[in-house]
């Protein structure tokens, strides 16, 4: 059961090139025998392939993983933070540089909720 979402006023991302004029359905497909570690591409629901996201195998405990365009360009790293209390991810630039953040917490035991908090300035 899938739920429509309201359009959001003004386009949100840091791509251009991957902001959608209409609403699409992404498909997560990850190689769960893969040798390379935790990797799995993204598509649309027909199959087009949109962004590769490449985990390392000795990277368990650095919990870090590369997003790549479909032409392997290095487009930001997946970083999970520790100390926090809630699980959270940190987005950054190929530089390093910590773009977004984003935090998921579990509340009255059956609603789980994801923040999103950018560092763009918007």
């Amino acid at each position: 059961m899938s739920q429509q979402l309201a359009p959001v006023p003004q386009p949100v991302g840091v791509f251009p090139h991957f902001i959608a004029q209409q609403s699409l359905t992404l498909v997560m497909k990850e190689k769960v025998m893969s040798l390379s570690g935790d990797s799995f591409d993204v598509t649309l629901e027909n199959g087009q392939p949109l962004i590769k996201v490449e985990g390392k195998l000795f990277s368990v405990l650095a919990q870090r993983k590369t997003v790549r365009d479909m032409q392997g360009n290095h487009l930001f790293d997946i970083e999970k933070e520790v100390m926090h209390v809630h699980t959270t991810f940190a987005l950054k630039d190929p530089n390093g540089n910590k773009f977004m953040e984003v935090k998921s917490s579990i509340k009255r035991m059956s609603y789980y909720s994801t923040h999103f908090c950018s560092f763009l300035g918007s």
